[in-house]
């Protein structure tokens, strides 16, 4: 069950896109058992006296809490910038994930690689200024991929 606390993170705004049509609009509520929850449960802590909340304007994550069994939201409903940076690190793994899952899948099915990864950024309501990352990063993928099957060291006795 959702509280009314909401803790903000800042977030590359492709990233805030992907959570909102994963998880719903801001704030975010993640579902129950989540391994994002799971790590705010871990990460969650007090506010030191002198904070004040920063404003990213776009790139702004705005998570709502639920209520854990083994914290108290209302006094632990801090992140600091360095469980900020490891939680969007492990947003970013997931998109990672799930972008060369989808793009490899599509890609498989025929579908030419540029609209593959056209038909990622329209699912997922990014803009086209991530087209250039993703294209780079797919190659990259593809690149290690193969290089990981060139040097296997169990080599595969029913090829």
């Amino acid at each position: 069950m959702p509280s009314d606390i909401i803790i903000r993170v800042k977030c590359d705004a492709y990233l805030v896109r992907f959570a909102v049509s994963l998880y719903g609009n801001l704030p975010i509520n993640f579902p129950k058992n989540s391994h994002f929850l799971n790590l705010l449960e871990i990460f969650i802590e007090k506010k030191p006296l002198d904070f004040k909340e920063p404003d990213y304007g776009n790139n702004m994550l705005w998570i709502q809490l639920p209520y854990f069994e083994n914290k108290n939201i209302v006094f632990n409903n801090y992140l600091s910038p360095v469980k900020q940076q490891t939680f969007v690190n492990e947003l970013r793994k997931y998109f990672k994930i799930t972008f060369r899952k989808e793009v490899a899948q599509l890609i498989v099915h025929g579908i030419e690689k540029q609209d593959a990864i056209n038909i990622f950024i329209e699912k997922y309501n990014l803009s086209q200024d991530c087209w250039d990352f993703l294209q780079k990063d797919f190659y990259r993928y593809l690149n290690l991929r193969d290089k990981r099957r060139l040097f296997r060291t169990k080599k595969n006795t029913s090829v």
